[in-house]
Parts: structure tokens; sequence; C-alpha cells
């Protein structure tokens, strides 16, 4: 493809989540690119972890965004490829497995996820797989998990933000 036919845009999000209660989290999301909004959500744990059970666990947020941002660009991608899509159902399951060694708190390490799609249409094989396959490109929370990412961390202490 040619750089005049390409286009790019930036999506930044950013996420203030302040203590309250046992385990809960109220958080402050905004959408900065290419859309202005914000949402209040909330999260805890359950009894397990110390909380009280008032919200959805983190955890529970994560595969909602994963599984709803597939869907989101099935659909999408469906309308620009124009390809029929109708009753979409895509499940998707996610194991962890948490290691604890002695008294120290637990290391949390992905075992595996996997989407299953299914939905009616009357395009082919291929054509249902290359949407698929785009869907999974511009889905941006797997990739964020598909690309090795690395997550900085900061503490702000007197003195300013250090890496930790």
């Amino acid at each position: 493809m040619s750089e005049a036919m390409q286009k790019s845009f930036t999506a930044v999000f950013d996420c203030e989540a302040r203590a309250v209660g046992k385990m809960r989290s109220e958080m402050t999301v905004h959408w900065r690119e290419p859309r202005q909004m914000s949402w209040e959500m909330a999260s805890d744990e359950t009894g397990f972890q110390g909380g009280d059970g008032t919200a959805p666990v983190p955890m529970a947020y994560f595969m909602a965004g994963l599984t709803s941002c597939l869907m989101t660009q099935l659909r999408a991608f469906a309308k620009k490829m124009r390809i029929d899509v109708r009753n979409a159902v895509v499940n998707c399951h996610a194991e962890w497995e948490a290691t604890v060694e002695g008294r120290d708190p637990y290391v949390a390490a992905p075992k595996g996820v996997r989407m299953d799609i299914e939905f009616d249409s009357d395009a082919s094989l291929e054509d249902r797989l290359r949407l698929i396959e785009a869907a999974k490109k511009g889905c941006f929370i797997e990739a964020i998990v598909r690309e090795p990412t690395f997550v900085a961390h900061r503490l702000k202490t007197d003195d300013g933000w250090i890496d930790t």
C-alpha cells in the first residue's frame, strides 16, 4: 500500500484508581484520543482477597473488554469489508496460574486465551476467515495481549517519580 493511502490514528486512555473500603477501587477512565469521554467504574475483590464483592473483580473487566473488543471489530469490519454477519456470538476462555512460594505473595502467569466465534453469514468460508483475521488485528485489547508490551511502573516519592 502506498504511503499516500496509509492512515493512522492514536488511541489513548488514562485511568485513575482510588482505594476505598477494604479492597474496593473506584476508577475514572478517560478516553483521550481520538475521542474525549469519561466513565466512572468500580471493582472489588471477593472475600478470598479480603473484599466485599460489591463490584466486578478486575479480571472480569479484562475479560469483558477483550471479548467485546473482538465482537466490536468483527461487526465494524464486516460492514467495511461488505461481509454479511448475523447473530454474532463470541465466547472467551482465559486461564492463569498463580504460584506461591513459602509466605511470599503469589505470582500470576497466563496459561492461554481461546476465543470461540460464531455467526450466521452467506459469505464464503474464506471471507469469514479473512474477517476474523482483520478483527483480531484491529482489536486494541488483543494487541496488548498478543504483542510483548513493557508495562512501566513508577512510585511517587517526596523527590518525584522513581521507576520501580
